[in-house]
């Protein structure tokens, strides 16, 4: 049941992942931006006008080369507009298309939607309806040609300029994505910028200022990271429900199996009773009452015997001999075996009992008198 959902997971994952790409293979770039495939960009026009001639992008003037240019932002600064108005005085057509440009004439109104207009302009003269968005009526004074709208206020305005002429059109959005195929706004832009056909056309997109940008951090990651990103997010999360929850009934694990220390005692004794080695056995004794009274007596593991020895004569009631069949002396039968438990059973009781008792006034680390019996 969980490889099923685990490949069911996966598949999600695989399907979701490919829609991803394949929507983000579509430039969604900022407004009219002649890469963006959004409804407020103009890669529609770069691809109209490529039928019929050459389209090249620069954030700079034109050279002599390009004879049209298109401006839908104007971000020059005055040495790039002087230029700019330099080349088209030099033969040049400039199709200008940005309400706040300087290059283009005054605003005296506002027009908006689809309207039919009249066009005496060079290269307009089949166009008769225009669907403008939010456009703007220009101002007529210095024009050599327009197209009027119903109440005679032209909405593009031709002025010449020297050899070439500037074409003004009040907004750009007939020249974006979601309007370039309404009315015969893409007969305007072929009339005005193709001037002939192979014409090498210059897409004017000039740098912003330092600063001047509208994007955010997020805004300049790339397509292919944020799918990737997208990506690990999804096996990310694919993972970790299926290691959260485990499915179905609850599974029995074996435990381990605790020994109490009397069984493991006994079990071991019976195991060195069989070996037939005493000194074996009385050794594990005297090392297991080593490390559990060193820290009562006071005394480091690695102590000296003789120490160990005079320590527990000084503290318990046995006499050095007995401390030291205890502790040193050599085992070679079960009797001796027996007496070496029987007095270290003695020492760690006697030991345990005067550490209980132990004198509150005595220094920190000090352990009280057992207060032995005198003896004999």
């Amino acid at each position: 049941m969980t490889r099923r959902l685990a490949l069911g997971a996966l598949l999600v994952t695989v399907v979701l992942v490919g829609a991803y790409l394949s929507a983000a293979r579509r430039v969604e770039g900022p407004p009219l931006d002649p890469r963006s495939t959004s409804a407020e960009g103009a890669r529609g026009l770069v691809e109209l006008l490529d039928r019929y001639g050459s389209v090249e992008v620069l954030d700079s003037v034109p050279t002599g080369e390009h004879a049209t240019a298109v401006v839908l932002q104007d971000r020059f600064d005055r040495d790039a507009e002087a230029g700019l108005r330099h080349w088209v005085e030099d033969g040049g057509t400039l199709l200008v298309a940005d309400r706040s440009s300087t290059l283009l004439p005054a605003v005296i109104g506002e027009v908006s939607g689809t309207i039919d207009v009249r066009c005496d302009i060079e290269g307009l003269e089949g166009v008769a309806r225009l669907d403008l968005g939010d456009g703007a009526a220009l101002d007529p004074a210095g024009a050599s040609g327009a197209c009027t709208g119903p109440d005679g206020a032209p909405v593009v305005a031709e002025e010449t300029l020297g050899d070439g002429r500037i074409v003004a059109l009040g907004g750009p959005a007939p020249l974006t994505n979601a309007r370039l195929d309404e009315a015969d706004n893409a007969v305007l832009a072929v009339g005005v910028l193709v001037s002939e056909p192979g014409a090498r056309v210059a897409f004017l997109r000039p740098r912003p200022a330092v600063g001047a940008g509208e994007r955010s951090l997020v805004d300049l990651v790339g397509t292919p990271v944020r799918a990737a990103l997208a990506q690990l997010l999804v096996a990310f999360g694919v993972v970790a429900l299926w290691r959260a929850r485990r499915l179905g009934r609850p599974v029995e694990e074996p435990q381990q199996v605790l020994v109490e220390s009397a069984e493991l005692t006994d079990a071991v004794g019976r195991l060195l009773a069989r070996s037939r080695r005493p000194e074996r056995a009385a050794a594990v004794l005297r090392d297991r009452a080593r490390r559990d009274l060193s820290g009562p007596l006071g005394l480091p593991l690695d102590a000296p015997a003789t120490l160990v020895v005079d320590t527990i004569a000084t503290r318990t009631t046995l006499d050095p001999a007995e401390a030291r069949r205890a502790t040193l002396d050599p085992v070679s039968g079960d009797a001796e075996l027996v007496e070496v438990a029987t007095l270290l059973a003695r020492i760690r009781e006697e030991i345990t009992h005067a550490s209980t008792r132990r004198d509150p006034d005595a220094g920190t680390g000090a352990v009280g008198d057992a207060r032995r019996p005198a003896r004999p």
